[in-house]
């Protein structure tokens, strides 16, 4: 399992990508954050 707490991720322009997040990702699961296109999404294995 990965767990996140209170992730957040801010870009040196101040725009503000994640506030606050918390999740859980357990063994064999797949999770990905979505955004806007060119925002700079992120996928998490």
């Amino acid at each position: 399992m990965i767990e996140f707490r209170n992730v957040s991720k801010t870009y040196n322009t101040g725009t503000e990508a994640v506030h606050n997040a918390s999740f859980k990702i357990e063994k064999g699961d797949f999770a990905f954050l979505v955004g806007a296109s060119g925002s700079r999404e992120i996928n998490t294995y």
